[in-house]
């Protein structure tokens, strides 16, 4: 009983892989494919946004979502790359190099190491007691700077813009303004057509992927038309094939750099996880075991790190999905991974066409859901001192 015990302790998918039945795998098979629909675009854009090449964003979502479910907690949660930590990633790496070059992507790697680490730290040592100490309030200030922030660095995209990137905000948008007399129509055009699907498809149909028809509707017409001959910037040509073993390159002078900022990075991402996490474990009255999540999370960008994946974490759309679909276990997350390792090794050639102002109104319609500046004021009328930390936090945000 004892050696049961620990077997389940070390292997926790062994909960929900005993006495699993066929019935169960239609389900799975469904959320799975669902989420998958989700997670290949999403993974790309969020990619992009982390300064990284988009087959970047495909690496870190091939493992990242299996392995997340087989050690983690709950049997709902999606890994992969999210929005939050992607912006983490490039506020943290720009510093260090140029984003793209592969200095940076190695750093991206490495990166996602130390987090992975730090993640099965806290898992193993039981201190996932500290998420208590996050509070709501600076969850929600931050959030809501970082889907500004997110939006900022995406317009130059949606507008077909030649921008710098900058530290702060106000100067990235002041770029934008002085740069506006170069706005490139073509690329508007198709920005805003990817922005009318995905909302007039959201509000008909909500349980439809509304990203996926964006991309697949802009994508043909940007073939069609040869839109990308007319200066509208598409992904280009992906290599096919799944990640390779990489070793990050250690450099003990780099790690020392990057452990504060990956401690906030684990952190604030996490928050996303957790929160998720509290909402799905009260739907289907499964027990959030905070340090096995940790570990999940860990485990994902530990083993991701050698497969040239940047890192990751518990994505709260994706989640989301994956409940209202129907999963009941981890085999969906097992779905999801297979539908990106399909996409990596035949898919590739249908990606290329794929505008990138088409991708970037994917991601600002994503992180506009994180913007509640009416969820502010209510935490300030509920508790004044709430609402100056939510307030204090999302000002800071902005400003560092």
């Amino acid at each position: 009983m004892q050696k049961d015990s620990l077997l389940y302790r070390l292997f926790p998918f062994l909960t929900w892989m005993k006495g699993y039945q066929p019935a169960t795998l239609r389900h799975d098979a469904m959320a799975g494919l669902t989420v998958a629909a989700v997670l290949v675009p999403q993974s790309m854009s969020y990619a992009i946004l982390a300064g990284l090449p988009p087959v970047y964003g495909l690496y870190a979502a091939v493992g990242a979502p299996l392995i997340g479910a087989m050690w983690g907690s709950l049997r709902q949660m999606a890994t992969g790359p999210i929005a939050i930590m992607s912006l983490l990633v490039l506020t943290t790496l720009s510093n260090l190099a140029e984003p793209g070059s592969a200095r940076y992507i190695d750093l991206a790697f490495l990166l996602a190491l130390i987090v992975g680490i730090l993640y099965l730290g806290i898992g193993l040592f039981k201190l996932g007691e500290i998420m208590s100490f996050i509070s709501h309030s600076a969850v929600r200030g931050f959030t809501a700077a970082a889907a500004l922030i997110i939006t900022a660095t995406q317009l130059p995209s949606f507008m077909g813009l030649e921008v710098a990137r900058h530290e702060y905000i106000a100067q990235q948008l002041l770029d934008i303004v002085t740069s506006l007399p170069g706005l490139h129509i073509p690329t508007v055009i198709v920005g805003v057509v990817a922005f009318a699907i995905i909302y007039g498809v959201k509000y008909f149909k909500p349980a439809f992927p509304a990203s996926i028809a964006a991309l697949v509707v802009t994508t043909i017409a940007t073939y069609l038309l040869r839109l990308d001959q007319k200066g509208v910037a598409i992904v280009g040509n992906i290599p096919e094939g799944l990640p390779v073993f990489h070793l990050p390159a250690f450099d003990l002078e780099t790690i020392s750099s990057l452990i504060g900022p990956a401690v906030v990075i684990a952190l604030v991402s996490f928050a996303e996880t957790y929160s998720v996490g509290k909402a799905i474990s009260s739907e289907t009255k499964q027990k959030l075991k905070v340090d096995q999540e940790f570990v999940g999370q860990g485990m994902a960008n530990l083993v991701g790190s050698f497969f040239q994946a940047y890192p990751v974490s518990g994505s709260f759309s994706r989640t989301a999905i994956n409940f209202a679909t129907g999963a009941k276990t981890g085999i969906s997350s097992a779905f999801s991974s297979i539908c990106v390792v399909v996409s990596l090794l035949f898919l590739t050639p249908l990606f290329t066409y794929i505008p990138k102002a088409a991708l970037a109104a994917m991601v600002i319609s994503a992180v506009l859901l994180l913007f509640h500046p009416k969820a502010v004021f209510n935490l300030w009328k509920m508790n004044r001192h709430d609402g100056i930390v939510a307030i204090t936090v999302f000002v800071l945000s902005l400003i560092h």
